[in-house]
């Protein structure tokens, strides 16, 4: 017992670790107000480790499942699960991650964000106004939030109305000319890929 006891303390101390890098990471693109300065396609943070195997999900499970009240070792399997493509898996994740630390915008935010991907646009709405209640200044929720309503419900007006908010928070961010013409132009043109393969949590393009 005290060998298993070591071993899993090890692991959550890694892993919040981990955690602790891509919130890192997030400040880093909150900062560049730019939408692809920090993406996936230019390498995990450093440290982060790279988990491809349903054996290294299987793992990290089993990790959850003995500190199951431990919100880093909850957040790191549902990014592991968001980064794979597998959104309604790093759901559950997060929501209980998020039970842990109900005021946690960035959880909200990429909690959200994998609604969105899942097909529930409403669904993913309602989490970043809750982020924005708690944090009207969120930049990452507020991008989203254009993004969803323009692509998710087909509501040109709110995604202009969010895109103000968003003007008037951060007036140099690099992506409001992008989003602008995304709300001008036609759907079928404006529309960049849903596929988030090369894009960091919390943003959409």
């Amino acid at each position: 017992m005290g060998l298993i006891g070591l071993v899993v303390g090890g692991l959550i101390g890694y892993l919040v670790g981990v955690q602790s890098a891509w919130k890192e990471r997030g400040k880093q693109t909150l900062a560049s107000s730019n939408p692809s300065a920090n993406s996936q396609s230019q390498g995990l943070p450093e440290g982060h480790p790279s988990i491809t195997t349903e054996a290294d999900f299987e793992a990290l499970k089993a990790a959850v499942q003995r500190a199951p009240e431990n919100g880093a070792l909850l957040s790191s399997l549902a990014n592991k699960y968001y980064d794979a493509g597998r959104y309604e898996d790093s759901i559950q994740f997060y929501q209980r991650a998020l039970a842990l630390d109900p005021r946690n915008v960035s959880l909200m935010t990429d909690l959200g964000t994998a609604y969105f991907y899942s097909g529930r646009p409403d669904e993913a709405i309602n989490f970043y106004n809750r982020s924005l209640d708690i944090d009207p200044r969120h930049i990452q929720t507020l991008h989203n939030l254009v993004i969803v309503n323009l692509q998710g419900r087909k509501d040109p007006a709110a995604a202009r109305d969010a895109l103000e908010q968003l003007k008037r928070v951060d007036p140099a961010n690099s992506s409001i000319a992008e989003l602008a013409r995304m709300i001008e132009e036609p759907a079928s043109k404006a529309a960049p890929s849903q596929q988030p393969s090369s894009n960091p949590r919390q943003r959409i393009f």
